[in-house]
């Protein structure tokens, strides 16, 4: 990578269809259905079945639990202060797919994977890996996915120069503030917010009204 590249980078991160998601749905309850099933038939197992029945409608209730609340919660203490310091100098920032964000202001459009903030960046085996993905695959996939945006905005057309920058936020130490991978930036929140808000103006204030208006109004596609 350059500037201290982790490494080049995950498929498209495309918007998967509605068959997909729905796919994707019944997979997750399946999953928590067996697990549910499993804890009840241990504890039954070494306990009694009202031990067992007891444990599964623990684990069930609090699986409910999570999905009621865990929307509520705001957003975690590094991803928040990304977003929120981005919002207080000017930048409009539109929620998208995966917890994922796109920020739209002077310095220009910036699609943030903020999903793995909390994994940290690391070189083994030759490879660079955030977490326990390699880097790569990561970079590869918000790359296209910032393509797609670029497109759906229709930039290219309506603002010459105007580009989706990709950028992850990553925790842990790096070699480097920023560090780089072809279009894609790597760095950890509060670096990633010096770093959007030293860029040059290259929006004055009604482009940057316009591209979060059409952002907002195509977000579940972003």
């Amino acid at each position: 990578m350059g500037e201290g590249e982790p490494g080049s980078v995950e498929r498209s991160g495309e918007r998967t269809s509605g068959s997909d998601s729905a796919a994707a749905w019944l997979t997750l309850l399946g999953a928590r259905a067996l697990v549910v099933l499993a804890a009840g038939v241990m504890a039954g197992g070494f306990l009694g079945w009202r031990a067992g029945l007891l444990v599964a409608t623990l684990v069930a209730l609090t699986y409910v639990l999570l999905a009621t609340v865990a929307p509520r919660l705001r957003a975690p203490y590094g991803r928040g202060r990304l977003l929120r310091g981005l919002q207080r100098r000017g930048y409009h920032v539109i929620p998208g797919g995966m917890a994922r964000h796109l920020a739209v202001g002077p310095g220009g459009v910036y699609l943030l994977e903020t999903r793995v903030w909390r994994h940290a960046l690391s070189r083994g085996e030759g490879n660079w890996w955030i977490g326990a993905e390699p880097a790569e695959r990561a970079v590869e996939r918000i790359a296209a996915h910032a393509a797609r945006i670029e497109r759906l905005l229709g930039l290219p057309d309506m603002w010459a120069g105007v580009s989706v920058v990709p950028l992850i936020t990553v925790a842990g130490p790096l070699p480097e503030p920023v560090m780089r991978s072809g279009t894609v930036v790597v760095a950890r929140p509060r670096a990633a917010v010096r770093h959007i808000l030293g860029r040059p103006r290259v929006l004055d204030e009604e482009e940057v009204e316009a591209i979060a208006r059409g952002a907002s109004e195509r977000s579940p596609e972003l």
